[in-house]
């Protein structure tokens, strides 16, 4: 896979160049993952991606220590550094971590700024009809991500904002990654975001924490199912590469 942008990334060895190149590596390293361009728990090879992006290895390493205090990469000491990959309980508890500042973040949205919040999420729905129209995973996730942005963009709490975006890129990454490997789920998912919006433009606010928290955490088994079905199908294929290996192909 090539990040590279049109024009290739100049090596540098000043202090703050450094510092702003390890920052752009980063955000494309964060970009790819969380596009689903990178595997769940796919290798980083520090040395290829610095070929890839045309820079050092020293930006590389920097961006990937920030990548690793968001989650989204595990340096693995005399190992190497991978692409998070979730275990059934961190799916667990990030989605119940997720429903608490989401509930919370809908709940002032519509006392605060609900038009705008309003706004936000038809926008986004439309994104959504689109993406489905095309079958395209990525521009679903995006549209997913950006409605359930809309809480926390017009709740006005910073504070409620910023712990979302703690964990927003890893909930990006799992919606890209895991989502469509759920057949009938993104049908369901798309009406239940316009359930969302109907319940959130009447103001009924019992309801719209009920479907909240009942969407979140459906998503939260269907990650967990997908996860699974993700694990059987690698371990068919180790082993169907074995017996190609060993001459036991049909």
């Amino acid at each position: 896979m090539d990040i590279r942008a049109g024009r290739g990334m100049a090596r540098t060895t000043g202090g703050g160049r450094s510092s702003s190149l390890a920052s752009e590596v980063a955000r494309r390293l964060r970009a790819a993952i969380v596009d689903g361009e990178f595997d769940l728990g796919e290798a980083l090879s520090e040395d290829g991606l610095a070929s890839a992006l045309g820079v050092s290895r020293t930006p590389v390493r920097e961006a990937l220590r920030m990548l690793q205090l968001q989650g989204l990469v595990e340096i693995v000491p005399k190992s190497g550094t991978y692409v998070f990959q979730p275990t059934e309980d961190e799916i667990f508890e990030l989605c119940e971590y997720r429903t608490t500042l989401e509930i919370r973040a809908a709940q002032l949205a519509l006392e605060r700024n609900p038009e705008a919040a309003l706004a936000a999420m038809r926008r986004a729905v439309e994104a959504m009809t689109d993406a489905l129209a095309g079958n395209n995973t990525k521009a679903y996730g995006i549209a997913d991500t950006a409605f359930h942005e809309a809480f926390f963009a017009h709740c006005g709490n910073r504070y409620l904002s910023d712990a979302y975006q703690m964990s927003l890129a890893r909930v990006s990454a799992l919606r890209v990654h895991l989502t469509f490997l759920a057949t009938t789920e993104p049908a369901r998912s798309f009406e239940e975001h316009r359930r969302i919006i109907e319940i959130f433009a009447e103001g009924r606010l019992a309801e719209l924490e009920e479907i909240l928290k009942a969407h979140i955490m459906r998503t939260r088994e269907n990650y967990v199912l997908a996860l699974r079905d993700r694990a059987a199908r690698d371990t068919e294929s180790k082993a169907a590469g074995l017996r190609r290996k060993l001459g036991l192909s049909s």
